[in-house]
């Protein structure tokens, strides 16, 4: 197996690596986060007028027609950089399903300005964590749709130019559409995750959906979701390596630094263990991501085999970010708590990604039964 880089990609990465590096130094980061709308719009230009935006998007518009292996290159750099860009919701979550699933209508209306950086899209997803409130439900109502229910948490709703909603048609069901975020009887309360980043509460009042707009329903919104889910978990992965290495990096640095009975901490034989368990954590969530690019761009043999890649690596970035962010903390000390100290966001980023759409046990839950249901393909 050769896993270097084609010239292509290093070339991305090179260009990635350069734009986060100097763009995203601590003190331009923590001044973006303590701003009233932590969205770094000089990066997000940046990103896009270098073509990057549009790295996985047909050429028709403005993309370059390449991988998620190409485009994850990209997370890791966003990773490493704790930079607060909403590439993951705009292009992973949103446009890629777009490209795939939508009418050529609605393509053409949105993924050009998604490239250009003009458009911001943002998933919204039913929420059933919320007293009081409901998820949000699709109904059909003459010629179009109409949308009732809430949603939590949606990264950069407040700045988003539309909505990739998926709303549920019954227990069993579900529907997918998009909707401006101008539409009237949509209210948008403006939040922030743990992590520092954007987020809002969105309530959706007999919300009107025209019927152009929808993209799937039912069994094909099933497919839709799936084909969603699996990328997004390997963008998540590629960020959830880069925000791990970058904090393990601190820790090394710092406990290089740092003595204590006369010699640094990074001497002693428990910080070094700590240290080599968070590294192989890293490793091991990158080979398995790896796996899963492998099926995206170049195919599996059976679904089945998609699915298992998809939810061992959504379990690996749970339990890598468990394991080597927690160790890169503890080994700070007292002063990987402080919040005037960058190393507290890759933190809070790393556990975002470990617990968003779903934790280590809901993967363990479904490899089960993904194995019980087809046990051949598995051992295939």
């Amino acid at each position: 197996m050769n896993f270097n880089y084609s010239e292509d990609q290093q070339a991305i990465q090179d260009v990635a690596i350069r734009m986060f590096r100097d763009l995203c130094t601590d003190e331009q980061i923590k001044a973006i986060y303590n701003s009233d709308i932590p969205l770094h719009q000089e990066l997000w230009q940046q990103l896009a007028q270098s073509g990057l935006l549009g790295t996985a998007l047909p050429s028709q518009f403005g993309g370059s027609e390449m991988g998620m292996t190409e485009l994850c290159i990209i997370f890791e750099a966003q990773g490493s950089a704790v930079a607060p860009v909403p590439i993951l919701e705009s292009v992973v979550e949103c446009a890629l399903p777009i490209a795939q699933f939508a009418s050529d209508e609605l393509k053409q209306r949105l993924l050009p300005g998604v490239s250009s950086g003009e458009c911001i899209l943002t998933s919204v997803r039913p929420y059933s964590g919320l007293l009081n409130k409901h998820p949000l439900n699709a109904q059909a109502e003459k010629e179009g749709w109409v949308l009732n229910g809430d949603s939590n948490l949606v990264g950069y709703a407040s700045v988003a130019n539309g909505f990739l909603v998926t709303a549920q048609l019954d227990e069993n069901s579900q529907w997918v559409g998009y909707v401006d975020a101008q539409s009237e009887d949509i209210t948008v309360v403006t939040q922030r995750a743990t992590s520092g980043e954007l987020t809002a509460h969105l309530s959706f009042s007999n919300v009107q959906v025209a019927a152009e707009n929808v993209i799937a329903t039912n069994d094909e919104a099933d497919t839709l979701l799936a084909w969603q889910a699996q990328r997004t978990y390997a963008a998540m992965a590629a960020m959830q390596v880069g925000v791990l290495k970058e904090g393990l990096r601190r820790a090394a640095e710092y406990t290089s630094e740092r003595k204590q009975f006369g010699r640094p901490l990074a001497g002693f034989q428990a910080v070094a263990q700590q240290a080599a368990d968070g590294f192989m954590a890293i490793e091991a969530l990158r080979s398995v991501y790896w796996r899963l690019l492998d099926v995206l761009d170049n195919g599996c043999d059976t679904e089945t085999q998609g699915q298992l890649a998809a939810h061992s690596t959504k379990f690996w970035i749970c339990e890598a970010g468990h394991i080597a962010a927690h160790v890169f903390l503890h080994i700070h000390g007292g002063i990987g708590q402080d919040l005037d100290y960058p190393l507290h966001r890759f933190f809070s980023w790393a556990k975002k990604n470990e617990l968003y759409l779903g934790t280590a046990n809901d993967h363990c839950v479904a490899l089960g039964k993904l194995i019980q249901q087809d046990i051949d393909a598995v051992l295939a």
